[in-house]
């Protein structure tokens, strides 16, 4: 079983209003995520993906965990997908691009 793996760290500041009453707030920031996710500064979201011609989904992957941009993402070469125009296959991997 592959499971999600997020490390982060978070700080917490307290300042004291209105007589006794706390007010606090909680900021964390993603430093790793596991293979097929990417960090942004607060999450670990799922690679895209494409739909596959067997109708399932392909989600995309990474080369190693870690990656923190979504450029790291890849879906494989060697699977036929498919889209509007018919189905397609990648001779080599297809990075996500901006």
């Amino acid at each position: 079983m592959n499971k999600r793996f997020l490390f982060y760290i978070c700080v917490a500041t307290f300042v004291a209003l209105a007589g006794d009453r706390a007010y606090g707030a909680i900021m964390c920031k993603v430093y790793s995520c596991n293979v097929g996710y990417y960090a942004t500064e607060y999450s670990c979201p799922r690679c895209p993906s494409l739909a596959r011609a067997d109708g399932g989904t392909q989600y995309g992957t990474t080369p190693s965990a870690g990656m923190s941009d979504i450029t790291a993402c890849y879906v494989p070469r060697g699977v036929k997908y498919k889209d509007a125009t018919g189905e397609f296959e990648f001779t080599s991997n297809c990075n996500y691009s901006r």
